[in-house]
């Protein structure tokens, strides 16, 4: 027989919840801010760096802190409300009363899983582009050069049947200088050649201006080829796709690419044959595998929450700790595994999360309720 209400326990429970992770957020994401900073505050010294500066990177930083720590948030705000109500006997009269764990904990299930889907959009949408900028904006202040522009770049596109080549991409203005574009046929014969002194990214194609073709227009009697030649002001051609994103400097970091950036960057890197394709591809299930991460830590601490009648502050950041650094641990050796084709890329991203998954249905089988 149950006794009470059960919408009555479990507002109890969110009341003791939703303090505790929101001040647990702002201290594991203060935390983070500070090993950043700290990390760079020499450097910030010896270029005579102002506060406002260091201030802006740290507001930059911020999302990012936020995203890391909400998975350690949530896990132990859960193990601290569930083990003060175990400290104080509450959860024996819960459990007493007729409501098994799983019915009593479904407000922070529920809960978890609405942050997991958030956490998925604030990730694309926020956190990378501000990433990003932090990562631009310290290079600037630590004058280093890390942007996406280069020299002599060199791209083959559909099939190798187009072949751009430029003295140098700019990437922030999307325009190539010195640009020459080979065009050729099924059987990769040359049947046109295009020279520009630039060309800019419009509409989803490449315009060239100041440009000189050539074109092939048939064989002369001794099987030679006729080419006939001709000067425009500006051209363009369907043909003329290849997004920029293949020009940019490859050494780019993923992690500072949204999804629809990274796709790309990953199409580009397939087309070509890169050995990098691979660790681009564990980077992409990471995104989704990460955003389910909020739901698995609640589950793994509500199996443990119950666990602690004394001690429960320590006891609860204890096992946060311990459990966000297995879980990046484990995250880092598989990703690595990933990257040089030890194991599939989906099995890099996702062998943490079901790891931990398992981990916490096993604990939970074992739980008391």
């Amino acid at each position: 027989m149950r006794l009470g209400n059960g919408s009555i326990l479990r507002r109890y429970l969110l009341r003791l919840f939703l303090p505790v992770f929101a001040g647990a957020l702002g201290f594991f994401a203060l935390i983070l801010e500070m090993i950043d900073l700290f990390a760079n505050l020499w450097r910030y010294l010896a270029l005579d760096v102002g506060a406002g500066a260091i201030l802006r990177v740290m507001l930059l930083y911020l999302p990012t802190c936020l995203s890391y720590g909400l998975p350690i948030a949530l896990l132990f705000a859960s193990a601290y409300a569930l083990g003060t109500m175990e400290s104080w006997n509450e959860l024996v009269s819960v459990f007493s009363g007729g409501y098994p764990l799983y019915a009593f904990i479904s407000p922070l299930v529920v809960l978890a899983a609405l942050i997991s889907v958030g956490s998925f959009f604030f990730q694309d949408r926020i956190v990378q582009p501000s990433y990003r900028q932090k990562v631009e904006y310290s290079n600037v202040l630590l004058q280093k050069n890390d942007s996406g522009s280069r020299s002599n770049v060199a791209v083959m596109a559909r099939d190798g049947r187009i072949v751009y080549r430029a003295d140098y991409y700019d990437d922030l203005n999307n325009t190539l200088q010195g640009v020459s574009i080979i065009i050729r046929d099924n059987k990769m014969k040359p049947i046109a050649h295009y020279e520009a002194m630039q060309a800019k990214w419009e509409n989803g194609h490449w315009t060239l201006s100041e440009l000189r073709g050539f074109e092939l227009k048939g064989s002369d009697p001794k099987g030679g080829d006729i080419w006939a030649e001709a000067s425009m002001g500006s051209y363009t051609s369907p043909l003329f796709d290849e997004p920029p994103a293949s020009f940019r400097n490859q050494n780019l970091d993923p992690k500072q690419m949204n999804l629809k950036e990274l796709s790309e960057y990953m199409a580009f890197q397939k087309r070509s044959g890169l050995p990098t394709f691979a660790g681009t591809l564990a980077e992409w299930h990471k995104r989704y595998a990460f955003s389910f991460a909020p739901l698995v830590v609640v589950f793994l601490s509500c199996a443990l929450g119950g666990r602690y009648r004394k001690n429960v502050l320590l006891m609860s950041l204890l096992s946060s700790l311990l459990a966000a650094t297995g879980y990046y641990i484990v995250q880092m050796v598989t990703m690595l595994m990933a990257r040089t084709g030890l194991i599939a890329p989906a099995a890099g991203a996702w062998t943490p999360l079901a790891v931990f998954a398992l981990v916490g249905v096993l604990l939970f089988r074992r739980a008391r309720t």
